[in-house]
């Protein structure tokens, strides 16, 4: 996000790293960190977008889709996710923390919110509710893999993995589209591999000064 403010300041883009932290100190963005060597290899607008210093804002339309199996629907509901929809009005607000990420996402009103953070295994982990996941991140081609490794049920210090078997999986991806613009695409299975939610669409990262 900080790239539009360099790279107007007549800067060369790597120097993002510098505005926001060294790539081996934990003052770097969690993105950053828990990439590595492979940070340098997913394209500019994903630097842009995951340069969370200290807050990056996007918006964009996503089509959302639920599965069909009424398990799926009563799930949906209970859990308040947001409505199927050909085009929702999609906002994004990434906030740094010291723990990591706080992610807030807005569809036609409809919030969901998760924190990110890294894990011990230096994975990115993402938490919502009780439910912790926790992901490899790739990159492929300049865009950004999200490969699910496990899940666990947290209840304050205590941390109880789900086996693969019974736990949801999720499969996310981000593509670079233009210097400012990213498409996104996740989809959440439940196990037995029936469909929970599926959501893609392109977000434009606003300017950080704007």
């Amino acid at each position: 996000m900080q790239a539009a403010f360099v790279r107007e300041a007549g800067l060369p883009f790597d120097r993002i790293d510098m505005a926001c932290g060294d790539g081996d100190d934990v003052s770097a963005p969690l993105y950053r960190r828990v990439l590595g060597d492979s940070w340098s290899r997913i394209a500019e607008p994903l630097r842009c977008a995951h340069a969370t210093c200290p807050r990056v804002r996007a918006h964009g339309r996503f089509r959302i889709e639920h599965g069909r199996h009424r398990v799926a629907r009563l799930l949906a509901r209970l859990l308040r996710l947001p409505r199927p929809v050909e085009s929702a009005e999609t906002r994004l607000v990434v906030t740094a923390r010291d723990d990591g990420e706080q992610w807030q996402r807005t569809f036609d009103g409809r919030r969901l919110e998760t924190r990110q953070y890294e894990s011990d295994a230096s994975e990115l982990a993402e938490r919502f509710g009780m439910l912790e996941l926790r992901f490899r991140l790739d990159a492929c081609g300049g865009s950004l893999l999200y490969v699910q490794r496990e899940a666990a049920f947290v209840f304050g210090p205590v941390r109880v993995r789900i086996p693969a078997s019974w736990a949801p999986r999720v499969e996310g991806r981000e593509d670079p589209v233009d210097p400012r613009r990213v498409k996104v695409g996740v989809r959440v299975i439940l196990p037995g591999g029936g469909l929970l939610i599926a959501y893609d669409g392109i977000i434009d990262v606003e300017d950080p000064r704007a």
